[in-house]
């Protein structure tokens, strides 16, 4: 069953007033039948937020429209090597926790951005970085509110789970330079992305495509000329993915004390054990 959630596009923004810059457009397609997403029954075991949701829930893994076009890939410039592509922004990127689901389900983030977690449900939840490379967190909010986290120090690609909900989950993907952005998931855009170009000198990049469940795609090196490219990805549902997507280093000893670091989701979750 093709599934489809209520995210917008995450680009960055160059944030200046009337100016107007190039950008990197493309999108990214699944080649054949995408797999069926489970139905998350568990949401009904909970009534705070069985109450939030009309229409059954589905799992977000692969989110795809009607012509194959996937959303929740984080397509990027690999920065060259040796070189330095621009500094961090420092407008937050953001992870609501909204009807007991991550929005959006995928977060790219450039190192020493700063990251806000939101809280749009009143009632307690929690964010839990299941990061290796970056300092594990594990912050729960009790009622409806934000935070903003202490940026990302490395490189990483990590799952983000809640310990009160188990069924929640979502990924960040930190990145060395700023010209990213995630496929859409909204109906009406899915799986098209736009890059800003502010700032990137014109010449010849490699592109790169990443998606939880497919991996990391092959390269594509194309021209930018006057900040302005177009690039498109494909990915294939019947083929193994080239790069294993959830890397083995994310299962780490410091996950084993997550809701130790939580008192009030230790509460909670038992609540939910004792529920089902």
């Amino acid at each position: 069953m093709k599934t489809m959630s209520v995210l917008s596009a995450l680009a960055l923004s160059a944030g200046l007033c009337g100016a107007s810059f190039g950008q990197i457009t493309g999108t990214v397609m699944l080649k054949g039948k995408p797999p069926e997403m489970k139905q998350i029954d568990a949401v009904k075991t909970v009534p705070a937020c069985a109450m939030l949701h009309k229409d059954p829930v589905f799992e977000e893994t692969v989110v795809t429209g009607d012509k194959g076009e996937l959303a929740n890939v984080v397509v990027s410039i690999k920065t060259p090597e040796g070189k330095d592509l621009g500094t961090a922004p420092t407008t937050p990127a953001v992870l609501d926790q909204k009807g007991c689901m991550y929005r959006p389900h995928v977060v790219a983030v450039m190192v020493d951005q700063p990251l806000e977690v939101q809280n749009s449900d009143p009632f307690l939840h929690n964010v839990h970085t299941l990061s290796f490379d970056n300092a594990a967190v594990n912050v729960g909010m009790v009622n409806a509110g934000k935070k903003v986290l202490e940026p990302f120090k490395a490189v990483e690609t990590f799952k983000v789970k809640c310990d009160v909900h188990p069924w929640m989950s979502a990924w960040i993907r930190v990145l060395d330079n700023p010209y990213f952005a995630v496929t859409s998931a909204d109906e009406k855009s899915i799986g098209t992305y736009s890059i800003d170009t502010k700032g990137l000198p014109d010449g010849e990049y490699s592109f790169i495509a990443w998606h939880e469940k497919y991996g990391t795609s092959p390269e594509q090196k194309v021209k930018v000329t006057g900040g302005k490219a177009q690039v498109n990805f494909t990915f294939d549902a019947a083929k193994k993915p080239s790069a294993q997507a959830t890397p083995v280093k994310e299962i780490h000893l410091a996950s084993a004390n997550a809701i130790a670091d939580c008192p009030a989701c230790a509460a909670q979750a038992t609540k939910v054990a004792v529920a089902k």
